[in-house]
């Protein structure tokens, strides 16, 4: 096989013309930034940022190789095979042919346009494959191009199943990890708050369509009062646990879930700037975008029907949506470990294009973070009002969407809370 290497400026770096007619190099994020020094020629740089230029170990931009602004291409009779596109500073490259080792489990393997690509957070940079016959001699062993995965830290070793650091990772746990957190070429250039579906798709109202029905008006508590005769804040942090259990000979009222909800996830205000609504909650949102929903399910609350329900935050109404909430319950009894299906179940969905229409290769990472907020405050409040709550790690989207009839990619359950009365307290109209 006659192969060849090139380098080239990595995908998300640009070539700057400073003020002193010198260049620097700067990602597209802006937060790296390396002023070239004199001694590499201009003409190699605009080779460097256009077709590329062959390289060898001891070339003429070596050192910006070796700090992982270019990237590596290998081709063979004139095509490209792959590249290797740098996410931190190349290691030296070992001696020898390719090791025969197998891919490591840790590598995902995604479709990117006409590439693709192979990632992993071991790895010291993404490999991005020309087409699928590269793919297939690449994955069947040819050794000439199996050295460059064990290069780049793609291989399996002793190492990936015996340390702690590196088996307690599931694959798609690792490539989710290192899109969100980990900068590098492996990000598209409109990674983060990019607006990239502005001027493609029309934006979701801040208020989700309404289900059937009028619905049910809840109650209100006085802020008023709350301020004067609250517990402080440490007080009731002091005394969050979790509570699995429920009274059923007193359980949860309509009432203390009206209030709940009004304290933890009513809209205090929405407005319309520049043709886009914004919602304001008790919680924060990024964007102010507030794409999570609050849908009870409920099984036994005083002066409520069992069913599945939407909270209109809004209106301040549940809205009726299903009855089919037996595999729901079921399910979250399963999860908090408990014998007995739970008074009331909280399932937190995403409207997922409140959020993604907007910011791009973060957006699930972030709707996570906003989970984990409102989870916590409904803790605090339920705390505070004399409730048992518990946080599940684990829910039943497909159950959810079954029992809705959303499309599971345009909203989907992704948190849950089981929520009831507290065993051996009365519970009347406390809150």
């Amino acid at each position: 096989m006659n192969l060849s290497e090139a380098v080239v400026l990595r995908p998300d770096v640009v070539l700057e013309r400073t003020g002193e007619g010198g260049y620097r190099l700067a990602s597209r994020s802006g937060a790296l930034r390396h002023h070239v020094g004199p001694a590499t020629d201009p003409s190699t740089l605009e080779a460097l940022a256009t077709a590329g230029m062959p390289f060898d170990d001891d070339g003429p931009v070596t050192h910006l190789w070796r700090q992982g602004w270019l990237s590596l291409v290998v081709s063979r009779d004139g095509g490209p095979v792959l590249t290797l596109h740098p996410q931190s500073c190349p290691p030296p490259r070992p001696p020898g042919g390719g090791s025969g080792r197998p891919l490591s489990e840790l590598v995902v393997l995604r479709r990117t346009g006409p590439e693709y690509a192979l990632e992993s957070a071991r790895a010291w940079c993404s490999v991005r494959v020309a087409g699928p016959e590269d793919l297939a001699a690449l994955l069947a062993g040819e050794e000439e191009l199996g050295r460059y995965l064990d290069w780049a830290g793609m291989t399996s070793d002793e190492a990936e199943s015996a340390q702690l650091t590196t088996a307690q990772w599931t694959p798609h746990e690792l490539a989710f990890h290192q899109q969100t957190r980990i900068p590098g070429a492996h990000r598209s250039a409109g990674f983060g708050r990019s607006s990239w579906g502005k001027d493609r798709f029309a934006e979701l109202p801040a208020r989700h369509e309404r289900f059937r029905g009028e619905g049910i008006a809840l109650a209100k508590p006085d802020l008023a009062e709350l301020r004067r005769s609250d517990q402080t804040v440490t007080a009731v942090l002091e005394k969050r646990r979790t509570v699995r259990d429920h009274d059923e000979a007193s359980p949860l009222t309509v009432l203390q879930l009206g209030h709940l909800l009004y304290r933890c996830a009513r809209n205090r205000w929405l407005v319309e700037r520049e043709g886009s609504e914004f919602l304001s909650r008790p919680y924060p949102s990024g964007g102010s975008a507030y794409e999570l929903e609050i849908y009870p399910v409920v099984r036994n609350v005083a002066g409520l029907d069992p069913g599945l329900y939407h909270y209109d935050p809004q209106e301040h109404r549940l809205r009726p949506v299903s009855d089919r909430v037996g595999d729901l319950l079921a399910h979250a009894a399963l999860i908090a470990g408990t014998e007995r299906r739970p008074q009331v179940l909280l399932v937190i969905t995403a409207r997922f294009g409140r959020l993604m229409r907007t910011y791009r290769g973060m957006s699930y990472a972030l709707i996570l973070k906003h989970v984990g907020v409102v989870q916590q405050l409904i803790y605090t409040v339920a705390t505070a009002m004399g409730l048992a709550v518990c946080a599940l790690g684990d829910g039943d989207a497909t159950a959810f969407a079954a029992a809705t009839g959303l499309d599971p990619l345009a909203e989907a359950s992704v948190g849950e809370l089981v929520l009831g009365s507290r065993p051996g307290r009365a519970n009347g109209g406390g809150v």
